[in-house]
């Protein structure tokens, strides 16, 4: 019997496969997206507590040249249960992720989809899927699978006319227009009116008002406000790449709104990705952004990910600033608005992260990467905000949505406000000697290098991501490997110290202290491919050479993997054949 769900495409947050349908390895067929699409339909209806004619979803697609295929083989396959479609990227029209999440928060609705391939490459496609407004968690894909495949199986026994059908069809509403004008009002709300805007948030998010209303009334007090206090972030030149994605046509706009000056790079959704594939965390896609902030004397480059979830910058010295520096950035913002308040960021990020909240007054926490994970332990924790290394920011008045526009626009308010009170300072220091202060204050354009600065007491590597043949060999090194480290900590105490959570669990795969190296090492397997994700950190340049060696060096015994693929991992190979 035929195969329709390939199991390895249900992963821990969400699901991805070969949408490509001339692609040898091609998973995503029609007939693939709309089992899925009744497999999402009954998970909702056990946590929904409705049946499909009474749901309402929200469905979006991204740029891929795949995603209109996919997405009308899922929507036509709710219709068909009776359920009501919001469609937010209807047409040759595009939508990220976070717009998907948003509309599911503005108008209340029963699940969303997007349609994306989020930042692999182009012949990858997939869905992220919500149940309510919150992403869904590896307990719901699971659940999703097993409806898949007693749907599959049913379908292939009666020759594909076993798909349920409600006695009505659902319709289909094109709510496009109204999600843009509404995400867009509410970023300029968050950042004109701060804590205002963030009551108005959080009263809408615990059902006293709805979002409409929340962003009616503070349309009304953005609106009564002098020239001076709508236009914050005037101070600022920055330079946006989109690199072809969704948020080209959803950033700049409301940045212009906010009274920066927008320089754009391939802001033109276009599914081939003509100049480099959208992902803001591999510094090669980064190499065109640099040189634009250097040549427009730009105070940042901003980069998302092709359905704008992962946030990526560049600092006017051509730095690549990562989610974790990000959210470093943010930490200090986010904890004078909000002392004393909890902070959840995934267990790649660098020890400066929990070391920088602490310093802050914060409550650190590290847990799993994953947006799911994330997402779950700050609703557990009520944490007001989250970030990964890979670039996703969260924030709780923004519904805990991986965010890229609104993190940038959290970041772009902080660099604003540091330009501002750097040109105070050089203003007062003029009129003390004297002299007149030079045009946009002190090292205006120079600031986010030196916010910077205070992130960097750690050398450490890059995400290493080191490919394995397939997903079931990637689960067997990653074990052997875990295994191996685990007992190293266990017989060897002195050298070695595993990082587990409060109750002695490891958080997420193996996370090992390199004692006499002042460092450590992560090892874990990737929840959407059949990839092993590494990364280390040390005090010293010496340390981390030390464990970076030791760690591959455990690798190599392994013919499944692929050392050579990435560039990093190929240095520390020469280094152990030399």
């Amino acid at each position: 019997m035929r195969e329709i769900i390939d199991e390895s495409t249900y992963r821990a947050n969400d699901i991805r496969g070969i949408a490509d349908e001339n692609h040898p390895k091609f998973q995503l067929s029609d007939e693939f997206c709309e089992i899925t699409a009744h497999a999402f339909v009954e998970m909702l209806r056990k946590y929904r507590g409705k049946e499909p004619e009474d749901m309402v979803i929200v469905v979006g697609k991204d740029v891929r040249l795949s995603s209109p295929r996919i997405k009308s083989a899922f929507e036509s396959a709710l219709m068909q249960r009776g359920v009501r479609v919001v469609d937010i990227a209807p047409s040759n029209k595009v939508s990220s992720t976070p717009l998907m999440y948003f509309a599911t928060w503005l108008f209340n609705a029963d699940g969303g989809v997007e349609v994306t391939g989020s930042h692999l490459p182009k012949e990858w496609n997939g869905f992220k899927l919500c149940v309510g407004s919150e992403s869904t968690t590896e307990k719901h894909i699971k659940e999703m699978l097993r409806h898949a495949k007693r749907i599959e199986e049913e379908f292939l026994r009666t020759g594909g006319s076993a798909l349920p059908h409600a006695a009505r069809k659902g319709e289909k509403v094109d709510a496009s227009e109204e999600v843009f004008k509404k995400y867009h009002d509410m970023i300029v709300a968050n950042v004109v009116l701060r804590s205002k805007w963030e009551e108005l948030a959080l009263k809408s998010l615990a059902g006293e008002i709805s979002l409409s209303d929340a962003i009616e009334t503070a349309n009304e007090i953005v609106e009564r406000l002098p020239a001076e206090e709508r236009f914050p972030l005037e101070a600022l030149n920055v330079v946006y790449d989109a690199g072809n994605g969704t948020t080209g046509i959803i950033a700049p706009p409301i940045f212009r709104d906010l009274g920066a000056k927008v320089f754009c790079l391939y802001c033109e959704p276009d599914g081939n990705f003509p100049h480099h594939l959208p992902d803001p965390t591999i510094p090669r896609f980064l190499a065109d952004l640099r040189s634009e902030v250097q040549r427009r004397n730009a105070h940042i480059g901003l980069s998302s990910d092709a359905d704008g979830d992962r946030a990526g910058a560049v600092s006017p010295s051509g730095r690549l600033i990562i989610g974790e520096q990000i959210l470093a950035l943010l930490c200090k913002q986010i904890l004078r608005e909000k002392p004393n308040a909890t902070i959840v960021y995934d267990t790649k990020c660098s020890d400066a992260i929990r070391e920088i909240i602490l310093e802050n007054g914060g409550v650190p926490v590290e847990w799993k990467t994953g947006f799911s994970f994330i997402k779950a332990k700050m609703a557990e924790l009520d944490a007001v905000a989250g970030g990964e290394m890979s670039g996703h920011v969260y924030f709780k008045k923004n519904n805990r949505a991986d965010d890229a526009v609104f993190a940038f626009s959290e970041l772009l308010l902080l660099v604003a406000r540091e330009i501002e009170k750097r040109g105070k300072a050089g203003e007062e220091a003029g009129e003390e000697a004297g002299e007149e202060a030079s045009e946009g204050g002190a090292g205006g354009e120079n600031v986010v290098d030196a916010l910077l600065a205070d992130f960097f007491r750690y050398v450490n590597t890059p995400e290493l991501r080191v490919p394995v043949v397939s997903d079931e060999e990637k689960n067997r090194v990653c074990d052997s490997v875990e295994a191996y480290f685990r007992e190293l900590a266990e017989k060897h105490p002195e050298k070695y110290r595993r990082r587990t959570d409060p109750q002695g669990r490891d958080i997420d795969g193996v996370k090992i202290d390199f004692i006499d190296a002042n460092g450590w090492a992560l090892i874990r397997r990737s929840n959407t491919s059949p990839v092993i994700i590494l990364r280390m950190e040390a005090k010293s340049e010496a340390g981390l050479r030390k464990i970076e060696e030791e760690v591959i060096k455990k690798f190599m015994e392994f013919e499944t993997v692929d050392l050579n693929a990435d560039d990093y991992v190929r240095g520390i190979l020469k280094r152990l054949q030399n």
